[in-house]
C-alpha cells in the first residue's frame, strides 16, 4: 500500500508555514522610552551647520489679520533643534518686515522626542501662558505647524513641564489629543499663487 507521509508532512509545514506570517502593521508605530531618549539626546552632527530648517512667524496682513509665514533657519531639521530656533523668534531683518512671534519670550523647550514613527511629544515650559486669547492660539499653531514641516511628523502632542494640558484649536474648541496642521485651517498664509485676471475676449 502507498504511503501518504510525505504529503501529509508537506501539508502540515504550509499551514504551520500560513500562522507564523504577520499581516500588515499601523504606520503609526510606537517607539520605546529608550529609544525616545536617546533621539532627545542626540547633538546636532557637523551636517547641522549647512541643514535648513523651516519655522512659522507671524505677519499681519493688510486686513489687519494674522497670518503665519514660513521662514528659513541654517538648523538641523529635527523637532529640538526646530523648536529652539523657533523659540529664538524673528531676526532683527525679519523684526523689520513685521514678522513676530505669538510664542512668549522666555518659553524654554523641555524636551523633544518621538513617541511613534508620526507623534512628536514636545515639553515646554509654562511660560507658554503669558500668551493668551488668539494669541494663544497662534502659539500653539506656531509649533505644531513648525513640526508639521518635518517630514514624516504629522501629530504633535504638546505638554506643559510634563503635565497634559487642554489646548485650543483653530476653531476655539479645546483638545489635550495630539494636535495636527488640520487644526489651524487658513492660519498660514498660503504660498498659491495669485490667479490671472480672466479678460472676456467679447469685451
Amino acid at each position: 500500500m502507498r504511503t501518504r507521509r510525505p504529503v501529509f508532512l508537506a501539508s502540515l509545514m504550509l499551514i504551520l508555514g500560513a500562522g507564523c506570517s504577520y499581516g500588515a502593521q499601523d504606520s503609526s508605530q510606537v517607539i520605546g522610552r529608550d529609544l525616545q531618549s536617546d533621539m532627545n539626546e542626540q547633538s546636532p552632527s557637523a551636517s547641522s551647520e549647512s541643514g535648513v530648517g523651516r519655522i512659522y512667524l507671524q505677519r499681519t496682513d493688510n486686513e489687519s489679520t494674522q497670518r503665519l509665514v514660513v521662514v528659513q533657519r541654517d538648523v538641523l531639521n529635527e523637532p529640538p533643534q526646530i523648536i529652539k530656533a523657533l523659540f529664538d523668534g524673528p531676526t532683527t531683518s525679519e523684526q523689520d518686515e513685521s514678522l513676530r512671534s505669538a510664542i512668549p519670550q522666555g518659553t524654554k523647550l523641555i524636551s523633544a522626542r518621538y513617541v511613534a514613527t508620526d507623534i512628536v511629544k514636545i515639553d515646554i515650559s509654562e511660560n507658554i501662558f503669558q500668551a493668551t486669547g488668539d494669541d494663544l492660539v497662534s502659539a500653539v499653531a506656531q509649533i505644531v505647524l513648525t513640526l508639521s514641516e518635518i517630514q514624516g511628523v504629522e501629530r504633535i502632542l504638546l505638554v506643559v513641564q510634563g503635565q497634559t494640558q487642554e489646548w485650543p484649536r483653530g476653531d476655539g474648541s479645546l483638545t489635550s489629543e495630539p494636535l495636527t496642521s488640520f487644526d489651524y485651517p487658513g492660519r498660514a498664509a498660503s504660498s498659491q499663487p495669485a490667479f490671472p485676471t480672466i479678460v472676456d475676449p467679447l469685451l
